[in-house]
């Protein structure tokens, strides 16, 4: 069995990638509406809405893209990132990421067809559990879910189900179209 091609045709990197573009478009297009859901079910208190991690719609400086490109840009010897200047590149962060695990995914769907059980929603909430429940409280970043508010937790699980569910989407589109 061959590896998967650099660029274009069936099941290439390159359809990963882009299909983690669009599967992070549309996680990030329904974290608004999913944190209106969450709060409207388990209201966040003013507090609670301050953590990192846990509003999107009031605090965008505080979400762990953002967070992690101020890091990196101190890390990389640069003077402290204002507010707006890590909105704004957090953006590379968060469809840096969604391309990579595009890749990765189309790959191990390829690899392992279980990957892809539950159209895309199971792997969702894996990478939910490895970064918000590993990767990010290891780094210091956010606090595991078990310890944020019950709502920031729901809408963020959420998205990642979208993300799943829509990486496994684009996945089976570009597979489709050959």
């Amino acid at each position: 069995m061959s590896g998967p091609k650099v660029i274009g045709g069936r099941g290439s990197r390159l359809d990963g990638v882009l299909s983690g573009f669009v599967a992070s478009w549309l996680k990030a297009l329904s974290e608004r509406r999913l944190q209106g859901v969450a709060e409207s079910l388990l209201p966040a208190t003013a507090g609670q809405k301050e953590e990192v991690g846990a509003d999107p719609s009031g605090h965008p400086q505080n979400m762990p893209p953002a967070v992690i490109i101020g890091r990196l840009a101190w890390v990389l010897g640069h003077a402290r990132l204002t507010d707006s200047q890590r909105i704004r590149a957090q953006g590379l962060v968060h469809y840096g990421f969604g391309a990579g695990l595009g890749a990765a995914y189309g790959a191990a769907g390829r690899r392992w067809p279980t990957t892809t059980r539950g159209a895309g929603t199971l792997a969702g909430l894996a990478i939910y559990a490895g970064t918000h429940g590993l990767v990010l409280p290891a780094l210091g970043i956010q606090r595991p879910p078990w310890r944020l508010a019950p709502a920031a937790v729901a809408w963020e699980s959420a998205s990642h189900v979208v993300f799943g569910a829509a990486l496994e989407g684009a996945r089976r589109l570009t597979e489709a179209g050959e």
